[in-house]
């Protein structure tokens, strides 16, 4: 179960953390202002989570607390915002993905464009 889940034309924007802990627990760094999450939930929030947490939270408390929920086993990294890379010769950006266990360049989220065709 997803909360705050993005809208499928710009979900490779977003970070989603999942609760992997066998309770509900609360995470006081995830934005705004901390989150509850029942065990199995996750979230999804515009931006990188890294970026986040150094922005929002002081004296890296925020980045100590989401590095040892990680390292405690009670919160898991799902995803973070795709890589975009720009390619000249083709004039076209594609996101980096991994399919199957292998890396692949798909259109963006939002669909596929070229800057030669914007007028």
């Amino acid at each position: 179960m997803a909360i705050n889940a993005p809208v499928a034309a710009t979900e490779c924007l977003y970070s989603t953390v999942r609760n992997i802990s066998t309770a509900e627990k609360f995470f006081g760094f995830l934005p705004p202002h901390g989150r509850r999450l029942a065990c199995g939930e996750e979230l999804s929030f515009f931006e990188d989570i890294q970026s986040w947490l150094y922005r929002n939270t002081p004296n890296e408390r925020g980045r100590r607390s989401f590095e040892a929920a990680l390292t405690d086993s009670v919160l898991v990294l799902v995803k973070t915002p795709a890589v975009h890379l720009f390619d000249p010769t083709r004039d076209e950006t594609k996101i980096l993905t991994l399919d199957n266990g292998s890396f692949i360049a798909a259109d963006p989220c939002w669909g596929a464009y070229s800057s030669v065709s914007i007028a």
